[in-house]
């Protein structure tokens, strides 16, 4: 009986291969060493092995850009050995990148000996290529460079703060015996422009947050906490092209973002409102520290005891609205009592999933946005002296959910939603409120909301809000 691939074997198929022979040759040999393994097995083997990749990245210039500003380029070869010989041959402007490290590795590979007597008459080759069956060591030399721009081009847009032109003072905290806290999540408040007529296309969903605006006004919360995701900031991101649809529009969602903040205060003045840092706001934050660390935690000599000038917070003057800032995502959260716990998260799962798999690992209940979907799941805890009940809530999002929003597809299974939870030292309820075609039904009413474009227009008619 025949054997399968051993060591020896895996290790001829490789060498072969680099030598240039034909796989029926290959084949043959082993099949006279005896072996009797199939071949897309035998093939498997060169195809998974990292030589295959090597050789497969010879001669080739491999680019990899890191936003506007950082390359990193480098080539596998037997011809380019220095820097300066990549430098040249991936016709790096040196007066436009400077090399700001590199690194030089060398391996020895085996190839073919091949006699060639060619001659090239009128553009054909004629002659005769020879090879004797033999083998030649040559080095291989792989040559890496980091380049970054001298004179970096700007990577984000020239933005403004907003100034407000009341001043609201920060709520105290009232302790009653039953407190209520009104909770919205990703709204994603961003824009898309439409390159021909620069209107202004929204991500977030006006009539939604018409109707959170509706129902807070009704309920008059005690608390009212943003879970995250309030901007989008598409144009801030590393992870994504920036298209030049998505280019020069953080001030005019600063500028909306300010204007739900005041409609949120002057309907709910005495209400503490609490904005959450997520993983979209964070790319502010991100984006300054990879690119901009001189800016980095800035501040105005007259407003050192403000958030840093380039900085969510700031821009959003939440100070002078009397809202407070929770940063430091994802481990920045709240409690609204000793029992509930509120942050952005950083946990998705398929739909229906996420709060399950929050809820397993968690030791107190947890209400959470990121998934832009109505999860709830519970499991109830035995302990010695009680029986506990913790949840996995999220609220849903008030973003639009017809594809305008940048993701991984088009069509996500999301929903809008918010949820009013009514507390108290040791107990709390939570009741979802669905919003779906910019209505919601909750507690005998019927919420519908308005599209308030025209009302951001005439705050700001500078800009084409759609």
């Amino acid at each position: 009986m025949g054997k399968r691939l051993s060591k020896s074997d895996r290790q001829f198929i490789i060498s072969a291969k680099l030598a240039g022979h034909a796989w029926s040759d290959i084949e043959a040999a082993l099949v006279e060493n005896g072996c009797t393994a199939g071949r897309e097995t035998i093939r498997g083997v060169w195809r998974s092995s990292d030589e295959k990749k090597l050789n497969d990245s010879i001669d080739r210039i491999q680019e990899k850009q890191d936003g506007e500003n950082r390359r990193e380029v480098s080539m596998a070869s037997s011809r380019i050995t220095t820097v300066e010989d990549l430098v040249q041959f991936a016709q790096v402007d040196l007066t436009t990148w400077y090399i700001e490290r590199h690194e030089i590795n060398k391996w020895e590979v085996g190839a073919k000996s091949v006699e060639r007597d060619l001659t090239y008459v009128d553009g054909r080759a004629t002659g005769t290529i020879r090879s004797d069956g033999g083998l030649r060591v040559a080095p291989l030399i792989q040559i890496k460079l980091w380049l970054r721009r001298i004179k970096p081009v700007p990577v984000f847009p020239t933005i403004q703060p907003v100034f407000c032109t009341e001043n609201f003072e920060m709520p105290e905290v009232v302790r009653e015996a039953v407190q209520r806290s009104v909770i919205l999540a990703d709204p994603h408040i961003g824009f898309t422009r439409d390159l021909r007529t620069a209107e202004l296309e929204p991500f977030h969903d006006r009539r939604a947050m018409d109707v959170a605006l509706q129902v807070i006004q009704y309920v008059s919360p005690t608390r009212i906490d943003i879970l995250g995701d309030f901007l989008d900031l598409a144009d801030w991101s590393d992870k994504f092209t920036r298209l030049p649809e998505f280019v020069q529009l953080t001030q005019p969602a600063v500028l909306e973002g300010y204007w739900w903040l005041r409609q949120i205060r002057k309907v709910a003045p005495n209400a503490v409102i609490t904005l959450y840092e997520g993983n979209h706001d964070e790319r502010m934050r991100r984006a300054v520290l990879n690119n901009m660390r001189q800016a980095y935690e800035l501040r105005a000599a007259d407003e050192m005891d403000l958030p840093p000038a380039l900085s969510v917070p700031k821009l959003l003057a939440l100070h002078e609205l009397g809202i407070r800032w929770i940063g430091n995502y994802p481990d920045g959260e709240d409690w609204l009592n000793g029992n509930v716990r509120l942050l952005h998260g950083n946990t998705a799962q398929v739909p229906g999933n996420t709060a399950k798999a929050v809820v397993s690992k968690a030791d107190t209940t947890e209400i959470f946005g990121h998934i832009h979907r109505t999860e709830w799941c519970s499991r109830t805890q035995h302990l010695r002296d009680r029986i506990e009940v913790i949840e996995g809530f999220c609220p849903g999002c008030l973003c639009r959910i017809d594809g305008v929003v940048p993701g991984v597809k088009e069509k996500q299974q999301w929903g809008q939603g918010i949820a009013v939870v009514d507390y108290t030292e040791d107990r709390h309820n939570i009741a979802p409120v669905l919003i779906s075609d910019g209505r919601a039904l909750w507690d005998g009413m019927l919420f519908e909301g308005e599209d308030r474009t025209a009302d951001v227009q005439q705050a700001y008619p500078d800009w084409n809000w759609g």
